[in-house]
């Protein structure tokens, strides 16, 4: 064999082994989209969530943001809000090819004590759930006897 080819296949073989090594991960990331961040707000300031929820209590509205990494083709997921454990509304939100893409949705609460957010992925399989039980409904902490 040709000197020349050998060496240029040594120099192949292993690269190419690199890039067969990193290949099955790259494919799970692509295969959907997933959450690295998320948070009750009432609201947001220059793209970031603010607020607690006695903020949301007072604002009598919910924002739930998240932050998802999605290496694959462009998608959507869905917020599922429930308040009082009772589902009120379901939101379909658009989600780019990034490795942190911003999005949120809103939801007024009234007068509910609990709120609750179920993120699903375009396939209906859930991503992250959360919940928050706003101040007026927390427990009042109880008293030492006198």
């Amino acid at each position: 064999m040709n000197r020349s080819i050998v060496a240029r296949l040594s120099l192949a073989v292993p690269a190419l082994a690199t890039v067969l090594a990193f290949a099955p991960a790259a494919r799970a990331e692509e295969a959907g989209a997933s959450c690295t961040n998320a948070q009750f707000a009432d609201h947001l300031e220059a793209g970031k969530p603010v607020g607690d929820a006695s903020s949301i209590e007072a604002a009598k509205k919910a924002v739930y943001w998240v932050d998802v990494a999605n290496g694959g083709a462009p998608t959507q997921v869905t917020l599922v809000w429930s308040l009082d454990g009772q589902e009120v509304q379901r939101q379909l939100l658009d989600v780019g090819t990034s490795a942190h893409w911003h999005t949120w949705g809103t939801r007024p609460v009234g007068k509910a004590s609990q709120v609750s957010v179920k993120l699903l992925r375009a396939d209906g399989t859930t991503m992250k759930e959360d919940s928050l039980t706003l101040p007026s409904a927390a427990p009042e902490p109880s008293k030492p006897a006198s």
